[in-house]
């Protein structure tokens, strides 16, 4: 069985975007978080690799959100392959 751990920046963006009313732009999000936008647009596009605290904590704090909001876990249900003797 394999997991996938997701991040809901994108969603939480749209969210944070239709409450606002306004695009918001990740250069914004960027300087209000001090987050590079290079790491940014991996959190959006859901390409991260690696999860460093420093960065979960701004991003939490700028969507005012808890890290159990930030993240989604997903389970295969497709059972593992056999191994070959």
């Amino acid at each position: 069985m394999d997991v996938t751990v997701n991040n809901r920046f994108g969603v939480l963006l749209a969210e944070k975007r239709a409450q606002e009313k306004r695009n918001i732009p990740l250069a914004e999000v960027s300087q209000e978080t001090g987050i590079p936008p290079k790491t940014l647009f991996a959190w959006a596009n859901n390409t991260v690799t690696r999860f460093d605290v420093h960065v979960i904590n701004a991003v939490c704090q700028y969507f005012n959100v808890k890290p159990g909001d930030l993240f989604e876990y997903i389970e295969d249900e497709t059972p593992p392959a056999k191994k070959k003797k």
